[in-house]
């Protein structure tokens, strides 16, 4: 659980950072960049979160079974 609030920070913070470059160098390209860039990010996350809920619900099924 600490590792998906502290990841939700961390992408929170890395989205501000790259979004306001963006703002302030204000060109297309690089734009486009921090969107795909910034698109990947969230991506990463969201994968790693469905990881370890599917590890964590797993090691509770395989511990209820050992009972």
């Amino acid at each position: 659980m600490d590792n998906i609030i502290t990841g939700a920070f961390g992408i929170g913070l890395f989205l501000a950072f790259i979004g306001g470059l963006a703002e302030s160098i204000g060109e297309l390209p690089f734009i486009i960049i921090v969107v795909g860039i910034g698109s990947l990010a969230l991506y990463d996350y969201y994968e790693n979160v469905r990881d370890a809920r599917k590890e964590a619900a797993n090691k509770a099924q395989a511990s209820s079974l050992e009972s």
